[in-house]
This record gives C-alpha cells, sequence and structure tokens, in this order.
C-alpha cells in the first residue's frame, strides 16, 4: 500500500530527492536523486571494498593503494560501486518516506550515474493493493457455527483395526493372508494396553481426534475462502508467482523423499515444470488470496506473534534442518504463527 498523496520529497533527508509515480493498482515507480556532495561521500567507501576483495602482484589482498585500483579498473567500475552503495543506503529511507508495502525487490534503473554529478535512478516496485475485506467476523460466525459429525461407529473402530492387524499378518499354504486373533496379547504389542477393550477405547479415541481436526480445517478453510471470494483487489502477480514457486518447490520435496530424482518424474510423467505451473496457477491465485486475508486480518486486529514465541520455534527449527537458512526460516515461522492465531480468532466468533 502506498501514499497516493506523495510526491517529490526531500524532508527526511536532504541529500535524497525522491518522487512517486503510480503506474497501477499494484505498481509504482519512484525515481530518486542522491546529491552529487553526497554521492562522491560513497567513494573512498567503494575504493576500501573493491581493495578488500582484489590483489595485485606485489601486493597483498586488502593492501592494494587506493590510486592504483582506479587506475587497475578506471572510474566507471568505482562509480558502479559507489552506486550500489547509494542504493542500498537509500533503499530502507525510500520505504519508509513513501510508506511502501513492497511484495517483491523492486526492478533497479540507473538513469545518471557521472563522476561529479547527482546520482540517479527509479526502482519499481510491486505492492500490494489496497484490500477491503468483507465483513469477516459475520462470515467467520456462520461458518463455524456449523456442527461437523465427530461420532465413531463401531464399524469404524473395527477397521481401523484391522489395518493394525496386518502388521503381524501371516500367510497359510494357499498364499491368504491370515491375520491374528484380537487378544490381550495382541492389543499389547501396540502400546501399554490392560486389554484388548482398553486398546479399542484408544482407537477410539485417535480416530475421534483425527475426525475433530478435519473438521477444524475444513471450517477454517471454508471461512478464509468464503472472505477472500470477498475481496475484489486485483492480485500482483509476483504473489501468485512466489505462491507457485512455494508449489513447485514442495512438491519437489515430496518426490524426492520418496526416493525419486525429481528429473526423472517429469520425465516419467512426460511434463515439463512450465505445464505444471500453468496447471497449478489458479490454486496458487487462491492460496495467495488466503494469505492476503490472513495478513489482512492480522493487522486489522493486531494479532502478532511474541517475540519469544519466534526465537523458541526458530531455534527448535535451525536445530533440526542446519542447512536452512535462518532469516527465511524466521519469516516462515512468524507467518505460520500469525496465521494460526488469525486462525483462533476467527474460531472465537462463533
Amino acid at each position: 500500500m502506498t501514499n497516493k498523496n506523495s510526491t517529490g520529497m526531500t524532508d527526511i533527508n536532504t541529500n535524497l530527492k525522491t518522487t512517486l509515480k503510480e503506474l497501477s493498482e499494484s505498481s509504482v515507480e519512484i525515481t530518486c536523486e542522491v546529491s552529487a556532495e553526497s554521492f562522491e561521500k560513497e567513494r573512498p567507501i567503494a575504493l576500501k571494498k573493491v581493495g578488500e576483495e582484489i590483489s595485485l602482484p606485489g601486493f597483498r589482498k586488502g593492501h592494494v593503494p587506493e590510486n592504483m585500483i582506479a587506475q587497475k579498473f578506471g572510474d566507471a567500475f568505482i562509480l558502479e560501486e559507489m552506486a550500489n552503495l547509494a542504493m542500498d543506503r537509500a533503499y530502507s529511507e525510500i520505504l519508509t518516506r513513501h510508506k511502501i508495502h513492497a511484495i517483491a525487490m523492486p526492478e533497479v534503473k540507473v538513469t545518471k550515474l557521472a563522476k561529479g554529478n547527482p546520482f540517479e535512478f527509479t526502482l519499481t516496485f510491486q505492492v500490494m493493493p489496497e484490500i477491503k475485506l468483507p465483513d469477516y467476523k459475520k462470515i467467520a460466525k456462520e461458518v463455524m457455527s456449523g456442527e461437523e459429525k465427530t461420532d465413531v461407529t463401531v464399524e469404524e473402530v473395527e477397521q481401523a483395526l484391522n489395518e493394525l492387524r496386518k502388521q503381524f499378518a501371516t500367510k497359510n499354504d494357499a498364499g491368504e493372508e491370515i491375520l491374528p486373533e484380537v487378544t490381550d496379547e495382541l492389543a499389547q504389542k501396540f502400546g501399554p494396553f490392560a486389554n484388548v477393550d482398553e486398546f479399542k477405547t484408544k482407537i477410539k479415541e485417535s480416530i475421534a481426534h483425527e475426525k475433530t481436526t478435519r473438521a477444524r480445517e475444513k471450517k477454517r478453510m471454508q471461512t478464509m475462502e468464503k472472505i477472500a471470494d470477498g475481496i475484489t483487489a486485483k492480485l500482483p502477480q509476483a504473489l501468485i508467482d512466489g505462491e507457485l514457486e512455494r508449489m513447485v518447490g514442495q512438491f519437489k520435496h515430496d518426490v524426492e523423499q520418496m526416493g525419486m530424482k525429481f528429473e526423472d518424474y517429469l520425465a516419467t510423467t512426460k511434463k515439463t515444470i512450465e505445464e505444471m505451473r500453468k496447471e497449478w496457477t489458479a490454486d496458487a491465485e487462491k492460496r495467495a488470496k488466503v494469505q492476503i486475508t490472513l495478513n489482512e486480518i492480522s493487522l486489522l486486529e493486531k494479532i502478532e506473534v511474541l517475540k519469544e514465541d519466534l526465537d523458541r520455534e526458530s531455534q527448535f527449527f535451525m536445530e533440526k534442518y542446519k542447512d536452512a537458512e535462518p532469516a527465511r526460516v524466521r519469516m516462515h515461522l512468524e507467518m505460520m504463527l500469525v496465521n494460526e492465531k488469525v486462525f483462533q480468532f476467527l474460531e472465537a466468533q462463533k
């Protein structure tokens, strides 16, 4: 979301001038100018940074004189490094100044880069369009108040018991499967059960718990989809593409967990990743819309995650997956924890 009244602004930093132009409901372009004086201050920092990364004959790495760096690589190379430093320094201020809610890294275009002159560049952001939700509390109350059958029948218990008995099945001379008798001894093979009745009670409780969980998840998704259907804003393509990437990444992980190479799976099914993305686009758009809805409700209701809870979950995850990227892990876990709190808030409306 952006400040629609933004024009040229220099109030926060007089060395940085910015002008915002709305290209569409979900795209803005910001023209930026760094004063010549301020831009020139990046030169010694750029020279030092380049010097730390190169080595020349007769000099140790990080000890190349600055004048030799300029002679060796030319002023254009140094100016490019200065530009990167200036843009990095200006980025957070630009977001704050124009209240940019970026959903992806911006497209960058350098428009003026010359020694002794102001540095000019443009940033094109994909931003979140203004979201207006329907009466989500009313919708949640209607859906969450509905009754779901979670009773467990005798037949369901017997069916589950038979599936468990198959773990100890034998075969007769004709090759037919023979299930063991249901005895106290059999029950005790599955846990600390005193007898068959206690074992069946546990099975019934497990089935009831599973039914309750499925019913809760069903209501949650029905509620979110109904709320999301009330959003009229067109989703930025970057959001849909991001969701598609997550779906493909998760599917690839699942295939490899089954012991198959993803490339072999594609060859077997005679599909390409592009074809999969095309088939999944509608579902990706629905998922993205639901996530936007969850985010918007969390903002409106001021639903946040406690830092200590996020720290604890992040530490637990990183101990289990040591190669994971901490920043991405923390971002993902924060989203999941906030989502759960939003669901709990909606469930409380019934």
